[in-house]
């Protein structure tokens, strides 16, 4: 995940560099390099002008991890790798929020969580998840062509629709 979220800014980067992000090994980091390309989430990079290091970068296809929790095991795995995710995320917005008083205004008010809890059959969910993720389309690749406009900057969006627990 730490190497999927250093790529997804649209740098660059050689196994040595990922390895500084995730604290591992740079062999270790080269086998989740090559499993993460194996999964289409990642791939090669031209090589940079000495052409002894080899990056990679952020394949142009949206990454979405459908995590099978048909068993207990499974379903472990599945909560240990969302609830990481969720972690990281939450990380960035309470980073934000500590510091917002140092944000220029117009950062602080863009900056929104919202939350609804609605009554929706499986088919209205899978509808709610096409159209966000249909929002959210116009924007993915910027990073992947150098496409950054002027006075943008890195944000995150996490959409989690989940149905309450049956009670």
């Amino acid at each position: 995940m730490a190497i999927l979220d250093a790529l997804s800014t649209g740098d660059e980067l050689t196994a040595t560099e990922c390895a500084e992000v995730t604290g591992l090994s740079a062999s270790a980091t080269a086998y989740h390099l090559k499993l993460l390309e194996r999964y289409g989430m990642i791939e090669p990079a031209p090589p940079r002008p000495d052409g002894r290091e080899r990056p990679w970068r952020m394949t142009e296809r949206r990454v979405t991890v459908d995590l099978d929790a048909s068993t207990p095991a499974a379903a472990a795995a599945t909560s240990a790798v969302t609830g990481a995710y969720i972690d990281s995320t939450r990380a960035v917005g309470m980073e934000f929020i500590a510091g917002a008083n140092t944000e220029p205004e117009d950062w602080r008010d863009a900056a929104a969580m919202t939350t609804a809890d609605l009554w929706l059959t499986v088919e209205d969910v899978q509808r709610v998840v096409h159209e966000l993720g249909a929002v959210l389309d116009p924007y993915r690749g910027r990073t992947l062509r150098g496409e950054r406009p002027m006075g943008s900057r890195r944000v995150r969006v996490m959409n989690v629709v989940v149905p309450h627990r049956r009670t």
